[in-house]
């Protein structure tokens, strides 16, 4: 039996894809003080991210048709069956990541009376969409916003962002970098051994790029910089690692380059630690980006990174001390970039040590959660002193 103490929280994310929401939420859910709290978590369930997911929470409870895309009828579906979870189970908080669980989840909870604390990993809406669907999603954001006891966000700049749009306000958010679990980093990883099963020669240079390959990641700019990249450092590769709706026209992309051979694509892989391992650089060419949970864990390796200088990057990628920056689209800063930094060594050495010094101190997973409890505690005692005041 639960200790009648301990408060029932249940987090609540769209899918189990790999990603960074997707990796905050399941480290947030792994490293829970289980004396105070029983954790649960609910999603899709459809992702390769389902053992992980099961293992840590105390409680898995799956919903199959919470899915992204707009479904009125299983948008419809999702919120009953939040609202069923949450009476039947007798939830004391509702913690909600990712944009459709974000919604869904923070009505349920209002509509069963619940407080709901909701952390923003990245806004559904961005600079590259048409004005009014930008407008149209500001205005639910700011719309819900107000049905959300506290917002976390894991970058100061999308703070100082939704301030600024009125989704947020100064009493009721908080930034917390998104926590990453060292110990899956600072393994003894086999080089050889992943190199030869790679089929990579031991000194051949690597680029590696992690990250969906859509039109957010704009991986096409970063080919097209290989490209220039190839002609002054012909012994270096390109690995890919992610999916998406890209894929295929990348390939096209890289064969008419005439370089098909040295960009590879790996897929989703579950040893992304151990591929940074190998790598000499890491690499984006996003057009918009939350802070890049990806290249926080390159840094985190000591591997300098060549990023966009966009939205919440800039706050850990200090240019030519912990990375470096470039105009996001200008494939010809990215490609000096990176040639710079392959034709010197002592320089990837340098900034790949600063990256590591400055992440380590803001990334630590355990103090990630005891900011996110101490939120907790903050909207249980406000609940409890306007139950008493009411």
């Amino acid at each position: 039996m639960r200790d009648n103490m301990k408060k029932k929280i249940l987090h609540i994310i769209t899918r189990l894809v790999i990603g960074g929401a997707q990796d905050n939420t399941l480290l947030t859910v792994k490293n829970h003080d289980r004396s105070f709290y029983d954790i649960s978590l609910a999603s899709n369930p459809d992702g390769v991210w389902l053992d992980r997911a099961k293992s840590y929470s105390d409680q898995f409870y799956p919903i199959n048709t919470l899915i992204n895309p707009i479904s009125p009828l299983k948008d419809w579906q999702t919120f009953w069956q939040i609202v069923k979870l949450l009476k039947t189970e007798k939830i004391d908080l509702v913690h909600t990541h990712s944009s459709k669980a974000g919604i869904l989840g923070r009505l349920a909870a209002n509509y069963c009376k619940i407080p709901v604390v909701h952390t923003i990993h990245g806004f559904p809406f961005h600079d590259f969409m048409p004005s009014w669907q930008k407008q149209f999603y500001i205005n639910l954001e700011k719309a819900i916003a107000q049905k959300t006891d506290f917002l976390i966000t894991v970058c100061e700049l999308n703070r100082k962002q939704a301030l600024e749009l009125g989704i947020v306000r100064e009493d009721n958010s908080q930034t917390i970098y998104s926590g990453i679990d060292f110990s899956k980093l600072d393994q003894l990883f086999d080089s050889k051994l992943l190199r030869n099963k790679l089929n990579i020669y031991y000194d051949t240079k690597i680029i590696t790029m992690v990250g969906r390959l859509d039109q957010q990641k704009a991986p096409y700019y970063l080919i097209d910089a290989f490209a220039q990249v190839l002609k002054k450092c012909p012994n270096t590769l390109l690995l890919l690692v992610g999916e998406g709706e890209l894929e295929d026209s990348l390939k096209t992309q890289a064969n008419q380059l005439g370089i098909d051979q040295q960009v590879r694509f790996l897929g989703s892989r579950d040893d992304v630690p151990n591929i940074l391992s190998i790598s000499d650089i890491f690499a984006l060419s996003s057009l918009w980006e939350g802070l890049g949970r990806a290249m926080t864990e390159a840094m985190l390796m000591g591997k300098p990174v060549v990023v966009p200088n966009i939205y919440g990057i800039p706050e850990t990628v200090h240019h030519n001390e912990t990375g470096l920056l470039f105009e996001t689209k200008n494939v010809e800063e990215l490609a000096n970039h990176l040639i710079f930094l392959l034709n010197n060594p002592q320089e990837c050495d340098r900034i790949g040590k600063n990256a590591k010094v400055l992440t380590r101190k803001l990334f630590d997973g355990e103090e990630m959660v005891r900011q996110i409890e101490d939120i907790y505690d903050r909207v249980f005692t406000q609940k409890k002193s306007l139950t008493i005041t009411l």
